[in-house]
């Protein structure tokens, strides 16, 4: 599972969403834990974003940000507080007010996301001598 998590944390972080979702449902199969659920549905809205939509997006943001609080500050080596930041920068830029076919968003104006390491996970680095 670490190796399967470690690739979705990667094909996320080059936002390639649709095989960071498959490596993360991977984990899942063996750990159904809500963590993985909410990284799921997080690849998944921000994949349908990329291709323009808005109303499930604007859904699954929210219930991938509900499922992954109760893990902050850190879960699974991830800063999940910093995550579930970057979800509420994201949602604060669709607007409550259009729907898909509608009007969409520019990809490129959206804040990006990034999985990152937590503290405590990150070796310090040694002093040289």
């Amino acid at each position: 599972m670490k190796q399967a998590f470690d690739d979705g944390i990667a094909h996320f972080n080059a936002e390639s969403y649709r095989d960071a979702l498959l490596a993360f449902e991977e984990c899942w199969f063996e750990d159904r834990s809500d963590f993985l659920r909410g990284l799921i549905q997080l690849c998944n809205a921000l994949n349908q974003l990329r291709l323009g939509l808005v109303t499930a997006p604007r859904r699954t943001l929210g219930s991938a940000a509900r499922l992954l609080a109760p893990y902050a500050p850190a879960h699974g080596g991830l800063d999940v507080a910093a995550l579930c930041a970057d979800i509420a920068a994201v949602r604060a830029c669709i607007p409550a007010d259009i729907e898909t076919g509608q009007g969409s968003l520019a990809w490129d104006d959206l804040p990006r996301l990034r999985l990152q390491r937590s503290p405590e996970q990150i070796s310090p680095t040694k002093p040289s001598m």
